[in-house]
């Protein structure tokens, strides 16, 4: 029996589908050539979904508008502009 190399294997894997695979590996376990690099190409495949998911949304809320961090010292910023002209108003009232 020729041994494969973890390329040839998840190359293989890769041709098959990430379902197909699971459906075998859940079907006829005792069966399945190489189940430690099987395990091992699915843990990756879903480190690299999660991956992708975490950089998707992280991407979808910078659309969104600005980090929050921004918002709230623009805010600030803000509240201090609009106390700064009340004031400003109040005082020059005064002087009349």
């Amino acid at each position: 029996m020729v041994r494969k190399t973890r390329e040839q294997v998840w190359r293989e894997l890769d041709s098959i589908g990430e379902d197909e695979v699971r459906r075998r590996l859940e079907s006829k376990p005792t069966e399945v050539e190489e189940p430690g690099l099987i395990r091992e190409w699915l843990d990756q495949r879903e480190r690299v979904n999660s991956a992708l998911a975490d950089t998707s949304q992280a991407l979808a809320t910078r659309r969104k508008g600005l980090p929050r961090g921004v918002q709230t010292a623009i805010g600030s910023i803000a509240l201090i502009g609009v106390a700064a002209i009340a004031l400003g108003f109040l005082l020059a009232r005064r002087k009349r």
